[in-house]
């Protein structure tokens, strides 16, 4: 038997006409704000009172109701502070391992005993000096 898949999950339940549960807590929220601020400023000082009341209207509309790519305001601002509170610098440290030093001759004979497949593999080269560089320079700490 074959079921539908229900689609556009994301959707949040509407509470007060177009306004989902959290974007009228937080509109609503706002309003009460802006309804005891008028009591305490706004009748001593009414323009005092519209310009906080602009700017925490203007914030919880801008919270509401923008979406970047599909996330919300909070998410984003989060997202930023995260990214620029946490360290950036990525560091590899190599484990330490131990250096073998050997004579010329005991490596000669290393590489003569398992050169035994048909592929010539050259002694010495860029590669080999990239090796020593990295092996033997000091990291600055």
């Amino acid at each position: 038997m074959q079921y539908r898949v229900p689609q556009f999950i994301e959707h949040e339940a509407k509470i007060l006409g177009p306004l989902n549960i959290k974007q009228s807590l937080t509109v609503g929220g706002v309003l009460a704000i802006c309804f005891f601020l008028y009591f305490m400023v706004g009748q001593t000082n009414f323009f005092l009172f519209l310009l906080i009341a602009a700017v925490l209207t203007g914030t919880a509309l801008a919270i509401s109701f923008t979406k970047i790519e599909g996330l919300g305001l909070p998410t984003v601002i989060k997202n930023w502070a995260n990214f620029n509170i946490n360290p950036k610098i990525f560091l590899w440290r190599r484990k330490q391992s131990p250096v073998y030093l050997s004579t010329e001759r005991i490596k000669r004979e290393i590489v003569v005993k398992e050169d035994k497949s048909p592929l010539k593999v050259k002694q010495e080269g860029k590669i080999g000096e990239l090796i020593k560089k990295i092996d033997f320079e000091k990291t600055p700490e």
